[in-house]
């Protein structure tokens, strides 16, 4: 019984039921509005983040930083409350044009922090 129980170990890896297995990531970026790396005309007043899962408001933060590293004044984070996969900021007046870089920070479910940037540009009209 015990060389049967032994090979049962063995081939369950490899063949069993756990064939196929990846562990989940954890909570990631999906989307943004505006995009990745995207030209934008026009105001820009929000910044909207699409994730895998809704994350945890506690210690979430979203930042917009201009090219000469200013951080751009804006809301805190808040969840959308048709689909809590969504966060977002209101700027608080249009960005004007120029480069920029967004950098999020969340926790998952799991208590994992992520983190993670995006850039974007607001072109000129």
């Amino acid at each position: 019984m015990g060389a049967a129980l032994l090979g049962a170990l063995v081939v369950l890896p490899f063949g069993g039921p756990a064939r196929g297995w990846a562990p989940t990531p954890h909570i990631t970026l999906e989307a943004s509005i505006p995009e990745d790396e995207a030209s934008v005309r026009g105001d820009v007043t929000q910044v909207r983040l699409f994730f895998s899962d809704a994350p945890l408001m506690r210690g979430a933060s979203i930042r917009i930083v201009d090219s000469s590293r200013k951080l751009m004044r804006s809301s805190p984070p808040v969840q959308d409350a048709d689909d809590p996969r969504q966060l977002s900021v209101d700027v608080s007046s249009a960005l004007p044009p120029g480069a920029y870089v967004v950098q999020w920070r969340c926790i998952a479910d799991d208590g994992h922090v992520m983190r993670g940037s995006f850039s974007f540009e607001v072109a000129a009209d």
